[in-house]
């Protein structure tokens, strides 16, 4: 559950770069505190996954904070996160089990399928989507 004192840094500066912290006053947050605290009065974040990325040491600059969450909205852009239906999101939570060994790779249609195999990931399925856009008057 994340709370309303909970972080995660962003700062490539700060020695906690790209991991969760929790801050200890809330009454008095640090000064970059309110970019990158997690909680932002929405639903978002009531189901999240880390995406581990750049954190077995993390590398300043090097990409941090990247997490599947509930979507806030279809054509709703993010800064690197992975977002969808909660729906589809509660799902993939239940699925998810570090002994599985999950991999997640977000690539275009054309390297997955150079890669997939040197990778050993799945075959690839084509897969096809409709989006429906507002008409305009």
């Amino acid at each position: 559950q994340v709370t309303r004192a909970d972080a995660w840094v962003d700062d490539v500066n700060s020695p906690d770069y790209n991991r969760f912290v929790t801050i200890d006053d809330l009454s008095h947050p640090p000064p970059w505190f309110e970019k990158q605290k997690m909680r932002h009065n929405d639903f978002a974040y009531r189901w999240l996954v880390e995406v581990r990325h750049n954190s077995d040491p993390p590398v300043p600059g090097e990409g941090s904070a990247i997490f599947f969450h509930i979507r806030r909205g279809v054509n709703r852009a993010t800064s690197g996160c992975t977002t969808m239906a909660e729906g589809d999101l509660v799902r993939l939570v239940t699925w998810l089990r570090a002994d599985r060994h999950p991999c997640y790779a977000l690539l275009p249609a054309a390297e997955f399928e150079k890669k997939w195999r040197s990778w050993n990931l799945p075959k690839p399925v084509k897969v096809s989507i409709t989006i429906d856009r507002p008409t305009v008057h």
